[in-house]
């Protein structure tokens, strides 16, 4: 092969490095396919996984102004309509939460691959620890690694997928899953409704006594002025029928929300409407494949490049009469003849 100059003084040549790298374009080939092999089997050496799927999308759990909020209305206020933490982004959020997981890694599974006998989360996963907390929060972590959702704005559906070795294990996570939002959303619709009712309660044994009172003292008013006549008499009799009829609208107000609030304490409708039911394919899928062999083979012609480009260095180094650069190839070829396993030679 013919020598080629890499340098004009100081500069290093592109066409030189070009007609190196030309020449040596088989051997860079070899490279790129070793990285694309490797790339391929790193792919294919992992187990393949069930990819098990659903969505939802969350509904208002108030479709209209609720009955407090009525009420607060008749005095000029304004209150918050809606659950502001229904939005997708916080369902995507929720199902790998703690939450949701730590109930799931605390529990046991029927897998239709072992027979129907149900298994511990923390063995199905293969989860060691030398204590069950420790157990149980290394299965939390891997369960928020094959977990993954989703959530897009412009249609509001969350999407939810679990990936693991076995079909059965995955499609019973997702409906776990999916089972522990309505959970969630029932439990926390309920609280609020429970604090609702105690507050509208309160309320409403408060202006039940108050309206008593506003009754009793215009009975005794009427009672003691059977002829109204007077002006003054007219003025106060209006003021106390007006504030028996505020005290009546307010019992009534309250009365509504008291009746509403006991509704939905008690009330077990889910929050979300199912998209896509829990579903598990029953091939398993390989992800990856195509991208990291394309990624092996980048890599190893990168790396072929480097090899030649820095061999044609050294070389042309040692041609010049560099002393490092030959001391280095003397040592390169004592390394390659040295039998293994043998000490250092003797010094002459």
């Amino acid at each position: 092969m013919t020598s080629v100059e890499w340098r004009d003084g100081d500069d290093i040549s592109l066409f030189a490095v070009a007609t190196t790298l030309l020449r040596s374009r088989w051997r860079i080939v070899r490279w790129a396919l070793a990285g694309g092999v490797l790339g391929l089997l790193t792919a294919l050496l992992p187990p393949a996984s069930y990819v098990a799927t659903a969505s939802f999308v969350p509904q208002n759990t108030e479709g209209a102004r609720s009955g407090l909020s009525s009420l607060a209305g008749q005095f000029g206020l304004s209150l918050p309509l809606g659950d502001q933490s229904v939005s997708p982004e916080f369902y995507a959020m929720l199902l790998k939460s703690r939450a949701l997981l730590e109930p799931i890694a605390r529990d046991t599974f029927a897998i239709p691959e072992m027979n129907g006998r149900r298994v511990a989360i923390v063995d199905l996963l293969e989860i060691d620890g030398d204590s069950p907390e420790r157990r149980r929060e290394r299965a939390l972590k891997k369960l928020r690694k094959i977990v993954s959702t989703s959530a897009s704005r412009s249609t509001s559906v969350v999407e939810l997928s679990v990936a693991t070795k076995m079909r059965g294990l995955s499609l019973s996570l997702v409906t776990a899953l999916m089972q522990g939002i309505n959970e969630y959303n029932e439990r926390t619709r309920q609280s609020q409704a429970a604090a609702e009712r105690r507050f509208v309660g309160e309320r409403l044994t408060v202006v039940t006594a108050e309206l008593h009172v506003a009754e009793n003292r215009l009975a005794d008013f009427l009672r003691s002025n059977r002829e109204i006549g007077a002006p003054q008499l007219s003025i106060q009799r209006d003021r106390l029928q007006r504030d028996v009829e505020l005290r009546q609208q307010l019992y009534a107000s309250l009365s509504q929300s008291f009746e509403e609030a006991r509704i939905r304490e008690v009330r077990n409708t889910p929050v979300v409407a199912t998209v896509e039911p829990p579903f598990a394919p029953v091939e398993p899928v390989r992800s990856g494949r195509v991208l990291r062999t394309i990624l092996g083979f980048v890599l190893g012609t990168v790396l072929g490049v480097v090899v030649v480009l820095v061999s044609r260095f050294l070389q042309q180094r040692r041609e010049e009469g560099d002393s490092d650069a030959s001391e280095f190839f003397a040592a390169l070829e004592e390394a390659k003849v040295r039998p293994r396993g043998r000490g250092r030679p003797a010094s002459a």
